[in-house]
């Protein structure tokens, strides 16, 4: 074990020096998981020398830990079942990946790592680190940054991880307020997930306290994110929106309507029992009223000044 902390200690320092260059795309690892490591092995053994304070190198294979020594031979893994996976990922080119993820982590949390992931990557790891595209990796790697920013080294766990691979950044939620509401913007210049919300999601937003806007905002806005940027949730309420403006806009002339025009044309639109009862009303509705006999118009007029005297009678 002596030997295995040497080596990450010195690691360690190596990925902190001036001369390190993060690797910003899996693509530009020029060398496999395991060559990398190999590298990294024979230069841990060339900076010990052979000084009065070198340390004892390590001697077999028994002692050597993850990418200590000749790690070609995916045996110095010992967990046999990450070994096993290793060897499936090398196969299928994505071992370049696990070293990336596992090398930006342990730059930012050195020998923490280890207390939580091992000294060596395990089965769920690589599963983790291989499920990452280049989006969701600069993702994890910014949440990473603001959480050091805040004193929050640690946690997280390997589902945090995950989660944090799958969320915005607190200047993500910034920028997107400022766009949307303090200097709004024109629609081309938001992104997806901007877009979404000024189409979408205004009426909810609206909605918020004021007084706890920012919280609010924020929270939903982790929600639509994921929506969009996993779900496809945009493109989505788009395809709904644009088929239900065609339903709207294109006239779908079914049978029945034909039926109907046909009937109407060769004027039988009243030849039935509810076109009859249509038909009385509206001539009852245009008829005009008859004139008033002298006769009746006479005893109209006696019966309200009738009315009238019986209402004087009473009031008195």
């Amino acid at each position: 074990m002596g030997s295995i902390g040497y080596f990450i200690d010195f690691w360690w320092v190596k990925l902190m020096s001036d001369d390190y260059n993060k690797p910003k795309n899996v693509s530009e690892l020029g060398v496999t998981f395991e060559e990398r490591l190999a590298q990294l092995g024979k230069l841990s053994k060339h900076s010990r020398g052979d000084g009065k304070n070198a340390r004892t190198p390590i001697s077999n294979q028994q002692n050597r830990g993850f990418g200590s020594a000749d790690a070609s031979d995916t045996s110095v893994i010992a967990n046999p079942k990450s070994r096993a996976a290793l060897d499936e990922y090398k196969q299928r080119g994505q071992s370049k990946q696990i070293l990336k993820v596992w090398f930006m982590l342990m730059q930012a949390f050195g020998s923490k790592l280890k207390h939580f992931f091992g000294d060596e990557p395990d089965v769920h790891f690589m599963k983790f680190a291989v499920s990452l595209t280049a989006d969701s990796y600069k993702r994890l790697e910014a949440n990473l940054l603001e959480r050091l920013d805040e004193d929050r080294e640690w946690p997280p766990s390997l589902i945090r991880l995950r989660q944090l691979a799958e969320s915005p950044t607190k200047e993500m939620m910034y920028r997107a307020r400022q766009k949307l509401f303090h200097y709004p913007v024109p629609m081309n210049e938001l992104d997806r997930v901007e877009q979404f919300i000024k189409k979408y999601k205004m009426r909810e937003v609206k909605n918020f306290s004021e007084r706890n806007f920012e919280l609010e905002f924020n929270r939903k806005f982790t929600q639509w994110f994921r929506e969009v940027i996993l779900e496809d949730m945009d493109v989505q309420f788009d395809e709904i929106r644009k088929e239900m403006n065609h339903r709207l806009e294109c006239d779908h002339f079914t049978e029945n309507d034909k039926h109907i025009d046909d009937v109407i044309s060769e004027g039988n639109a009243f030849n039935n029992p509810f076109g009859e009862r249509i038909q009385k009303m509206l001539q009852e509705k245009h008829a005009m009223p008859e004139a008033l006999s002298d006769q009746e118009a006479s005893a109209i007029e006696r019966r309200c000044k009738s009315k009238g005297n019986d209402k004087s009678l009473g009031d008195a």
